[in-house]
């Protein structure tokens, strides 16, 4: 193969693999009143409220520049949860083990007590997690076996066991298989399946669970009228889903045109958003009460509340359907809060828009802003991995873990194989054969930063991309 072919294609499997990862990867998490965001190294840095110990320092004061959340290191996924007050935050290793701190009242730490926290503590019984979402005031889990898991506040049936009794360890949702996706809404959950259908449950006072009812369901019920979704977000009181034709609908509670139909009627089946296509990428975010959705030309769109400027349009006028947010482009990741909304640029800069009276935009005051800003004082946001790597080719023969990864990389093969460490542009660092006896790679003296892992067996040959750090 010449040098030109072998570096085309190298090209078209990182196209993918970038595409893939905008899908699954968490690298910035908006709360009710504070943020959190990945650095470079894996560390965690959080600003914003902390009236329960949210932002992990150590505290209970407020910051409106990023600080470091305490013993955490290889985070490849972030969550940020709590609607104002008793708040919490959630933090996904690259060993697949969930960390979380903050409020407690209701069990929502997954520690077995009640007892909040200003400091990490791992969640028991879960291990092998590929995705984490935190809702008002519980918080879910996604297994690499498919599994959802639920903890804390079930007032609602949003834990799914059918039952309204609060966990404080998490807990397996019944009855649902080849789940891909989660998102944990206020106080509702969604669950993507693998062949495009949404289920939902917990509390449905506005229709946010698209049975067509207004009753809570304490177990997973199918959302109607909804096929081939690619994904899913969930918001206070209502929920969003992508199609894989571009489009985005919603359903629920639409009081401030949050569902983007152009009326501000809820409703308890999904509605298509007015005028909205090229959402390609399938990055899209919703807040308390608005939505941010990335189009495939990288433009910016916005719809829903704008009291506090965080439709990032230049006014405080709210929308019921879509509008450009203005002076953004190269964005690689969103995240919305309550009425502020945060975003990171394929450069990793962060910026952000909207309300700020806790220091939730991070960029050193509570200054409320209308438009996007850049806070200089955000570490640098590297572009997602893909949450799924850990575990994407598990249909497959072969697979690499953890990713990122600091030293030590772990394949898992069912024959002998042929691994090659390559650059992005498809010089070969690294070869070495694996089995099942020599199965691991050392990766110590690598500079951090992103590598491809092309792994060969007889079965064909697989690429994954990774990071270092």
């Amino acid at each position: 193969m010449n040098n030109k072919l072998n570096k085309t294609i190298i090209l078209i499997i990182f196209s993918a693999l970038c595409w893939t990862n905008s899908l699954h990867s968490q690298r910035i998490a908006a709360g009710g009143w504070h943020s959190l965001a990945i650095c470079t190294d894996s560390t965690v840095k959080a600003f914003g409220e902390n009236a329960t110990g949210e932002l992990g320092d150590g505290t209970y004061t407020d910051k409106n520049t990023p600080v470091s959340v305490k013993k955490l290191s290889g985070i490849i996924a972030v969550s940020a949860g709590g609607d104002q007050l008793e708040a919490h935050s959630m933090a996904l290793k690259s060993d697949g083990t969930v960390w979380t701190w903050g409020s407690n009242l209701y069990g929502g730490l997954g520690d077995g007590t009640n007892n909040s926290t200003t400091e990490p503590v791992q969640t028991l019984l879960i291990s092998d997690v590929v995705s984490i979402s935190a809702g008002g005031w519980h918080s879910s889990a996604l297994k690499k076996d498919s599994s959802v898991w639920v903890w804390g506040w079930n007032s609602d049936g949003q834990i799914g066991d059918g039952t309204t009794v609060d966990r404080t360890l998490p807990t397996k949702v019944n009855g649902l298989t080849g789940i891909k996706q989660i998102a944990a809404g206020t106080y509702h959950m969604l669950a993507l399946k693998s062949d495009g259908t949404v289920w939902a449950w917990g509390n449905n006072d506005n229709g946010q669970i698209g049975d067509s009812s207004t009753t809570d369901r304490n177990t997973p019920v199918k959302v109607k009228g909804l096929s081939n979704v690619v994904r899913i977000s969930a918001g206070r009181f209502f929920s969003l889903a992508i199609k894989s034709d571009g489009t985005v609908w919603t359903w629920g509670e639409n009081q401030y045109g949050q569902l983007g139909n152009g009326n501000l009627g809820s409703s308890s089946v999904p509605v298509q958003v007015s005028g909205l296509t090229g959402i390609i990428s399938a990055t899209a975010a919703t807040g308390a009460f608005h939505c941010i959705a990335i189009k495939d030309d990288n433009t910016v769109w916005a719809w829903g509340r704008n009291t506090y400027g965080n439709l990032g349009d230049g006014t405080v006028n709210n929308s019921s359907i879509p509008v450009k947010m203005s002076g953004v482009s190269n964005v690689a990741g969103v995240a919305a809060g309550t009425n502020f909304t945060l975003l990171y640029k394929t450069d990793g800069t962060f910026w952000a828009c909207g309300r700020n009276a806790s220091g939730q935009l991070g960029d050193g005051s509570v200054l409320q802003r209308n438009s996007v800003v850049q806070s200089t004082g955000v570490c640098s946001i590297v572009n997602p991995v893909d949450l799924e790597d850990l575990f994407k080719n598990k249909t497959n023969l072969v697979f690499a873990y953890p990713n990122p990864v600091q030293s030590i990389l772990n394949i898992q093969a069912e024959s002998m194989a042929t691994i090659e460490i390559m650059s992005l542009n498809g010089q070969i660092l690294l070869s070495q054969k694996i089995d099942e006896f020599n199965n691991s790679i050392d990766l110590e003296a690598f500079n951090a930063g992103y590598y491809l892992v092309k792994m060969s067996t007889d079965s064909g040959v697989y690429y994954m991309k990774i990071q270092k750090y």
